[in-house]
């Protein structure tokens, strides 16, 4: 089961990765441009925010059941416990901008720019704290 669990959680990771990082260069590129993407582009980011959002509730159902399994729990030291914060942060922001963009393409508008730089921030924020608890957290 533990091996289950592990792949499970590495393909997460690689979803979640590659759809954050996929999704903050391509919108990088149309915020340069000055331009909005068309409306076949937004879906794709809309797709995209699911699978990435998806991802993280893997990571953090596969991450639970891996603590216990090998663990025997949450407790496993102050640096894990910064790991879970970031990775909440991350969770968090995932789902409150997936919920954003899904009330902006209902509405027919692009999605607030100021707020969406503002959440990338700080799931960037949650990123380091989530990879530099772990590093920490899993070391020695």
């Amino acid at each position: 089961m533990e091996v289950i669990l592990k792949v499970i959680h590495y393909f997460s990771i690689l979803f979640a990765g590659g759809v954050t990082v996929g999704g903050v260069i391509i919108q990088m590129a149309y915020v340069r441009a000055g331009e909005a993407p068309p409306p076949h582009v937004g879906k794709a980011f809309a797709l995209l925010g699911y699978i990435g959002l998806g991802s993280i509730v893997l990571l953090w159902i596969t991450g639970i059941g891996l603590a216990h399994l090998i663990y025997g729990g949450l407790g496993i030291n102050g640096a894990f416990h910064v790991k879970l914060l970031g990775a909440a942060l991350v969770l968090g922001i995932s789902a409150f901008a997936n919920l954003h963009v899904y009330q902006a393409m209902k509405a027919k508008r692009p999605p607030n720019p100021v707020l969406m730089k503002r959440l990338v921030q700080g799931g960037r924020l949650g990123l380091v704290l989530a990879i530099c608890g772990a590093a920490v957290a899993f070391s020695g």
